[in-house]
């Protein structure tokens, strides 16, 4: 997802316009995302310093790296402004990246940032108070990938206002991966900085919805140091629970470390740093490409293209889901790409897609237990099956790290904040994760990450756990298994979890297997009545309603009903059933399990599931 932002507008005599695609800024991409790094050879280029304004000839010197850089820029063929999605002040702004990807700069800027940092380093020699000089250094050794660099320089941070020294160190170690010391850093940050400006780079309000933005600021208002929407809001944002730190936060601190640092200096746009540019740069990142365009006419200027991350999401959640996230549906708390309020892509992972995995509940006495798969989805984005290199999914140093997986839930209860518990592990694995928890309202979250491949899955929704009752019949959720060889199968739930599908996806003729629980009984000698049907899903409401009016033929569900006895005591109890459906076509359907016992009300449970073509 990006966008492209046009300047709106005329400067002096000529038109200059802007566009800048937009897509989620990335602080720690892969080794070749970065800058192409090159040694330089023969004389450094010398520069005379005005040594009663050591900060102007910093300033100058800046500005001069900015103006030469746009006329090493590679030129983009054929671009156009479009039409715009959105106005920001003086940008047009057009979610439209296309065919662009990341390439290695030009053999000039590398050379010409380097002289800069020389002469930015001479300088701060000269005037180690100077804040702007300061961050300047710590920016454009980030800006050529040297995270380190930037670290070590933003660590020697001198004379200079303490919340400023914590922010540079807070970027640094964020753009370096390491998510939970650039997350102390920036709360060292803001225990420093005035309480104005904690408090407007604390709550996210360009990136929110306008629901979630009124819900917090109704917090700030009146709830003073506690701030528990504001933590619900982070952990909600946080793309993968699996990764040590929240990087979506720190992400969001190190935005405006970089407002802040190119508030007062030159830029590649060649115009003044504003509101606007503020605003986009909290929303989509920084820039990490840049092109160049000719005019429409001869008296415009070359358009100025800075481009962000091609994998951006977003990941903020909507109002709604903030409000009452244990009713949040799966497509409330996805990474969103349809028109996003802000953008971002995890360096880690810069493809993050829905994860179509099971996820089922088995009430018990007193709690319940939470199952869930977690596949690897297939790579499905824009430029997977292009011919062209892909630097952002290099796997780089993440190349020897296993796969990695886990289940989480997330207590949403008041005046609990946000404790998760959780079940992992790594490595090659199938089957499910299993957790025990108590009745409440909850947000799960399924997670699966191929460090190697910097691609994941997630499945994040709400979830109310509600125990079963005794002497009151209850269903499971049903899931779907392999079939165990021979006879019998597997006699409680924790014997079949490495046998669960990935998904709730089956093969057309070939068998599979259900499992499920019935609690609530045991306490009298009865005989339960089970029915188990099958029904195309999704019939259209006009369908409904002629099926309801009988002005249509509805297709009979294939069913299939039997009688047991139920469990002999209290507690709950395994059921396992192989499913041979050789004559259904492929398309969705929906499983429904009816239980049915005398003087009791019948209980259903149920399950979609998609039939695949053997080829």
């Amino acid at each position: 997802m990006s966008a492209s932002r046009r300047r709106r507008g005329r400067r002096a005599r000529t038109a200059l316009t802007l566009r800048l695609a937009l897509a989620a800024g990335v602080l720690a991409l892969p080794r070749p995302l970065t800058a192409q790094v090159v040694e330089r050879s023969g004389e450094e280029p010398q520069a005379d310093f005005d040594l009663s304004n050591v900060v102007g000839a910093a300033r100058e010197a800046q500005a001069r790296f900015e103006r030469r850089r746009v006329g090493h820029l590679p030129v983009s063929i054929g671009s156009s402004p479009g039409a715009c999605d959105e106005h920001v002040g003086r940008f047009c702004t057009r979610y439209s990246e296309g065919e662009w990807y990341p390439k290695p700069e030009a053999t000039e800027i590398v050379e010409m940032r380097a002289a800069l940092l020389t002469t930015l380093d001479s300088l701060q020699a000269l005037d180690p108070s100077s804040d702007w000089i300061f961050g300047q250094r710590v920016w454009y050794r980030a800006e050529a990938g040297d995270w380190n660099g930037a670290l070590d320089a933003a660590e020697a941070c001198g004379p200079v206002e303490p919340w400023w020294c914590s922010a540079l160190r807070g970027f640094a170690h964020h753009g370096s991966g390491r998510y939970p010391e650039a997350e102390a850093a920036f709360d060292e940050m803001l225990s420093r900085m005035e309480p104005e400006r904690a408090e407007r780079w604390s709550t996210p309000r360009w990136p929110l919805d306008g629901e979630a933005r009124e819900l917090l600021e109704d917090e700030a208002r009146s709830a003073g140091a506690s701030r528990p929407l504001l933590a619900r809001l982070w952990a909600l944002a946080d793309p993968l629970w699996l990764v040590p730190g929240n990087d979506r936060r720190s992400e969001h601190f190190a935005r405006w470390t970089v407002t802040e640092l190119r508030d007062r200096a030159r830029n590649p746009f060649l115009i003044s740093w504003g509101s606007d540019l503020s605003q986009l740069t909290v929303r989509h990142g920084w820039e990490i490409g840049w092109e160049r365009s000719a005019g429409r006419t001869a008296l415009d200027g070359d358009d100025v293209i800075g481009h962000k991350h091609p994998e951006g999401r977003d990941y903020m959640p909507r109002g709604s889901a903030l409000r009452a996230p244990w009713a949040a549906t799966a497509d409330d708390l996805q990474a969103d790409r349809n028109r996003p309020r802000s953008l971002y892509a995890p360096a880690y992972a810069p493809v993050l897609l829905p994860m179509a995995g099971q996820l089922a509940t088995f009430p018990r006495v007193g709690g319940a237990v939470v199952v869930a798969t977690h596949p690897l989805p297939p790579d499905t984005t824009l430029h997977a099956d292009h011919d062209h290199p892909r630097p952002w999914m290099d796997p780089a140093d993440q190349a020897v790290l296993e796969d990695r997986f886990g289940l989480y839930l997330m207590s949403v209860e008041a005046g609990q904040g946000t404790p998760r518990r959780e079940v992992t592990g790594q490595g090659p694995a199938q089957g499910a994760l299993a957790l025990r928890v108590d009745p409440g309202e909850y947000v799960v979250s399924a997670e699966r990450w191929s460090p190697a491949g910097r691609i994941a899955g997630r499945l994040r929704l709400g979830l109310v756990v509600r125990p079963a009752v005794e002497d009151v019949a209850s269903l499971s959720d049903l899931i779907l298994l392999r079939p165990e060889p021979g006879a019998g199968g597997p006699a409680v739930l924790e014997d079949a979890l490495d046998r669960a599908l990935p998904g709730r996806s089956l093969v057309r003729g070939e068998p599979f297997a259900i499992g499920w629980e019935v609690a609530g009984l045991g306490f009298r000698p009865e005989t339960l009545h089970f029915e188990l049907s099958i029904e195309p899903a999704g019939r259209g409401l006009l369908r409904r309603v002629g099926d309801f009016l009988r002005l249509t033929q509805r297709p009979r569900p294939l069913g299939l009903e039997w009688e047991e006895p139920a469990p002999g005591e209290p507690g709950h109890d395994f059921h396992y059933l192989v499913v041979d459906l050789p004559d259904l076509q492929v398309g969705r359907y929906r499983l429904v399990l009816t239980l049915r016992a005398p003087e009791r009300e019948e209980v259903l449970s149920g399950v979609e599931v998609e039939i695949l073509d053997p080829r």
